[in-house]
């Protein structure tokens, strides 16, 4: 009887360790509080080892980077077209395109159109992203 009840035990504690929201239905909450507040959207939503491979050139980026590429901007908004996510255990894959409007801190106006890959691992109580890949459609 106590070896089952600590089998029991085991698999409720594996169990409930990956038991994480649905990041599909989560995915337009994390980019609204992007939109809302890019740099405490970074703090909260992404791991300090976090990389980006940058669409505009490619070179490999860190959250350090992207925190001062926030700072060089009054605001910047993103709206995502053509989501997919993929989802297993603790991780999940979210693609799809996104169109990013910035103002500079000079007022110069900016639009990226990327293709992106956002790599996100449930740590805790939510999903955290990862990794971050943009591919450069068009700019203007």
């Amino acid at each position: 009887m106590k070896t089952n009840l600590f089998t029991l035990a085991l698999l409720l504690i594996s169990a409930a360790s990956f038991a994480q929201t649905n990041l599909l239905t989560e995915f337009p909450t994390i980019m609204k509080a992007r939109n809302a507040d890019p740099k405490g959207w970074l703090d909260a939503h992404t791991t300090p080892d976090m990389t980006f491979i940058a669409g505009h050139d490619g070179s490999l980026q860190n959250k350090e980077w992207m925190m001062g590429l926030f700072a060089q901007q009054k605001s910047q908004t993103s709206e995502v077209t053509n989501l997919k996510v993929k989802q297993a255990a603790d991780l999940a894959v979210a693609t799809g395109i996104s169109t990013i409007k910035a103002v500079g801190n000079d007022g110069s106006d900016h639009v990226y159109n990327d293709a992106f890959t956002y790599t996100f691992r449930w740590l805790g109580e939510k999903w955290m992203i990862t990794d971050v890949q943009h591919t450069m459609i068009e700019y203007k």
